[in-house]
């Protein structure tokens, strides 16, 4: 089966009817993942028979891969739903209870962030670098982070983009505890001697269609360092460019406006979805370097 990613926009009207949502850990990738139907808005379900009683008891009418967790181990694991008229409350019950196919469950809002990852950019390139694992928590050459990691159990510690020449680049980490990673964010904010910033990365939603072709398109150079071509066989209807925290930096139909913005903008990752003419989608991760 063809993929799409599509990198969510808070603005679009796909989640606007319904801001409450569960967000699911499966046990296992393969069981439990949707089968798309093709159609939002009818019920959507999944490949396990005992999962989608429980959907269907609680009228989910939408379920959906979450992606963009920062855990390796964790992708294609994610799932959101939404249902009608139904009690969010005992819906996660319920699927907490199917622990053999549902590893973890929480009732959150649609595009929220993941609860156990964020970004991080250290202060300096030598000071807080990774040098092992102890008891399955990440230790670095800074013992002020090394207390932290211990207090929120952090167990995954890697460089965002390690094959980037630019030293700004080099600095961000994905940092996954087990924890509320609120409480690690805030711990990492006051850690100013060590920490430049945090941020939520938002999530990227993977659509399953049959009727999905990839398109033929190629964004270069990337990483660039001012402007980027893009070659396409389709005509591009319109440019958004988000940033990674999913705020929309620009969204035009001009490609010299997209230009303008892309020069002026700081070191880091960035994401182009793109419009096209055959109303279908795709997205790209950009690093400007």
């Amino acid at each position: 089966m063809k993929k799409l990613f599509l990198l969510l926009l808070l603005s679009t009207n796909y989640f606007s009817a319904q801001n409450t949502a569960v967000e699911i850990r499966l046990v296992n990738q393969s069981i439990g993942a949707p089968a798309f139907n093709g159609t939002f808005g009818n019920t959507t379900e999944s490949n396990d028979v005992g999962l989608n009683q429980i959907l269907q008891t609680h009228n989910v009418y939408g379920y959906i891969l979450k992606e963009g967790h920062l855990y390796p181990p964790f992708n294609g694991r994610h799932v959101e739903m939404w249902c009608n008229n139904c009690n969010y409350s005992q819906l996660n019950a319920d699927l907490l209870a199917y622990s053999n196919v549902v590893e973890k469950a929480r009732v959150t809002t649609n595009a929220s962030p993941f609860s156990d990852n964020l970004l991080l950019q250290i202060a300096t390139i030598t000071i807080g670098v990774p040098t092992g694992i102890t008891n399955g928590i990440i230790e670095t050459n800074d013992a002020g982070l090394n207390q932290i990691f211990q207090n929120y159990s952090v167990y995954y510690y890697e460089q965002y983009v390690p094959s980037s020449s630019n030293n700004d680049l080099l600095r961000y980490y994905k940092v996954v505890c087990d924890c509320d990673n609120v409480a690690l964010k805030n711990a990492l904010d006051n850690y100013t001697s060590a920490i430049s910033l945090t941020e939520f990365p938002y999530p990227v939603y993977l659509l399953n269609s049959t009727e999905f072709e990839k398109q033929n398109i190629k964004i270069s150079p990337n990483p660039f360092s001012n402007h980027f071509t893009i070659q396409s066989d389709e005509i591009i209807l319109n440019y958004s460019l988000m940033d990674i925290t999913g705020k929309v930096l620009i969204s035009t139909s001009n490609k010299n406006d997209l230009d303008h913005i892309s020069s002026q903008l700081n070191s880091g990752i960035y994401f182009l979805n793109l419009q096209l003419e055959n109303k279908k989608n795709a997205c790209y991760k950009l690093i400007k370097e």
